[in-house]
């Protein structure tokens, strides 16, 4: 499905490239794996992913499909768990993360954005957990997206805070 040198995105990882496919030494006999170097600073170590199971695995994004998501924000309707119980929040959230779609991801940064601000306008803070999820969405996404359109996270950062300026 994935050929040396393409780019995917894995699971919270974030985006790499594909180095070599194929047996890897140390790992079971016979069993073929695509061998993933994080294109993140943060993410040094080498990953080891099985070809016959892709879990959490997809192609990167292109930049026009990153220019069209861009576009999309001003669209996407802000999500909120319906219980306040730190548990249900935790799952509601991890769940649109876990998916690793972008827009899932983006939806998570508009709505957990909003709530901040919500939060800020009364003088308080995003909860620990709604500030650990915004945090995590924001770093797939800027990351993917810098990536894909040639620029540096805090442009990213940038255009998308310029898309919500109409929220």
């Amino acid at each position: 499905m994935y050929g040396l040198g393409d780019m995917v995105f894995y699971s919270s990882t974030g985006v790499c490239e594909i180095v070599s496919v194929g047996a890897v030494e140390g790992m079971p006999a016979g069993k073929e794996f695509y061998t993933l170097c994080p294109v993140s600073t943060s993410h040094r170590e080498m990953i080891y992913v099985p070809v016959d199971i892709q879990k959490g695995l997809r192609r990167a994004i292109s930049g026009e499909e990153a220019n069209n998501f861009i576009e999309m924000i001003k669209t996407i309707e802000p999500v909120a768990p319906t219980s306040r119980n730190p548990k249900a929040i935790s799952d509601f959230y991890s769940r649109l993360i876990s998916t690793y779609d972008c827009k899932n991801l983006l939806t998570v940064i508009v709505s957990l954005t909003l709530k901040k601000r919500e939060c800020e306008e009364k003088k308080k803070r995003l909860n620990q957990t709604q500030a650990s999820f915004l945090f995590k969405a924001c770093e797939m996404i800027y990351n993917e997206f810098a990536l894909a359109l040639n620029i540096s996270k805090q442009e990213v950062e940038a255009l998308i805070a310029r898309q919500m300026d109409n929220f």
